[in-house]
């Protein structure tokens, strides 16, 4: 019995330990964005810049950027794709139309990103290479992919003339 609570405890200090550490990376993605909208920056640009935080954070961790790839592509689909009808429905709509736009895109998404997520996963265990389903390494490359998915479709709608806000 004692030796239960002792994994146990373990196991929980463990966990608390990684939720700092991907709240520490978060933190700097969330002052960073703060500080893009109050400074009126292009938003695109800037939002695929903070992509290196979390995969810096991976990094730091000692965690297999290979390892993070299906959460990589799942982040880059499910919020790239999520992104496109949160702007035109906050273009559209105001504020209700963005979060409309947003909620329902979100569960769109991650449907599709979901299959791509899978299908990459089995892939890479077809080829002997391991993909990780760790808390920071899962945690940190879908922020990263986040990043990278909706930075991008933000700078192609900037090319495009089309800026939020």
């Amino acid at each position: 019995m004692n030796a239960n609570k002792n994994r146990r405890d373990i196991i929980d200090k463990n966990l608390t330990t990684k939720a700092i550490y991907v709240i520490a990376v978060s933190l700097p993605v969330a002052a960073i964005g703060i500080l893009i909208l109050k400074n009126h920056l292009p938003m695109g640009p800037m939002v695929l810049a903070m992509t290196i935080i979390p995969i810096l954070g991976l990094l730091i961790a000692k965690r297999s950027i290979k390892g993070a790839t299906p959460d990589l592509i799942f982040g880059a689909i499910d919020t790239g794709l999520l992104t496109i009808p949160a702007l035109i429905g906050g273009i559209t709509f105001g504020v209700a139309g963005a979060i409309a736009g947003g909620v329902i895109g979100d569960a769109l998404s991650d449907g599709i990103a979901g299959f791509f997520e899978g299908s990459i996963a089995e892939w890479l265990r077809e080829k002997g290479i391991e993909e990780s389903r760790e808390s920071v390494t899962t945690s940190l490359g879908k922020m990263a992919g986040c990043l990278a998915g909706s930075g991008s479709v933000l700078s192609v709608a900037l090319l495009f003339g089309i800026q939020p806000g």
